[in-house]
This record gives structure tokens, sequence and C-alpha cells, in this order.
């Protein structure tokens, strides 16, 4: 029995090396980003939005990633949407920037705010500032 896990573990060393996946998780977060950073220059060089390349480059890596990193992929995922959302909000312009673009960002999340404070004090029987603050 012990000749069979001997075996079982050398096959699974000799599969890890086949599939290049042994490498330092340092090594591979730098090559998502390095990836990334060249993906977004190509783009931008192409007069497309950048934050397409950045994403793109998440996509192609995902096949790549070893286990080590799709243990932390939640925090990735969170940090490369926030890295997309800054990328694409630096790129506009304030000359883009109309009146009615405000009231249609402010407008909904003024209702929803609203709609949970009514919801807290009415339902839930909160406080007014405490349906507010939720």
């Amino acid at each position: 029995q012990s000749l069979r896990a001997n075996l079982s573990q050398q096959c699974s060393v000799q599969m890890t090396a086949i599939n290049g996946l042994d490498y330092p998780v340092p090594l591979g977060i730098a090559y998502i980003l390095l990836s990334g950073c060249v993906l977004r220059a190509i783009f931008v060089w192409m007069q497309l939005p950048a934050s397409v390349g950045v994403m793109l480059s998440g996509f192609i890596f995902r096949h790549f990633f070893q286990d080590e990193l799709l243990f932390a992929r939640d925090e990735l995922q969170e940090l490369a949407f926030f890295l997309v959302l800054l990328t694409a909000g630096l790129e506009i312009r304030v000359e883009q920037l109309k009146w009615h673009i405000f009231v249609m960002a402010i407008l909904p999340a003024a209702c929803e705010i609203l709609g949970i404070a009514l919801y807290a004090y009415y339902v839930m029987q909160y406080t007014r500032l405490e349906g507010l603050v939720l």
C-alpha cells in the first residue's frame, strides 16, 4: 500500500510539473498584474477602453491559476473590480458630465435610501434615524 501511495505522489508531482502550475503565489499575482498592464497599454494604443484589456487578462489567466490563487479568488475579484471602476472613472472628463447624468445617478440612490428608511421605520419599528442609517 505504501508503494501505491508513493506512486500516486510521484504521478501528482509529475502532473504539476507537466501542467506548469507549480510556481510561487507572488509570482502568479505578478504575472496577472503585468499582463493586465500590458493589455491595458495595447487597448489604449488601439483607442479602445483600457478596462476591457484588464478584464481580458483576467479571463485569460483564470485557466492558469493554481490552487493557492483560487483560495484568494474572491479577494482578487474585488480588487480587480475596484481597479476596473477606478480606471473607467479616471477616463471620464468633466466636460462629458451633464446635469442629467447627476440626476440619473443620484435619484435612484436617493429613492432606495428613502425606501429602506421607510420600511425600517414602519415595518421593523426602528426609529427614523436608525432607518436612515441602514
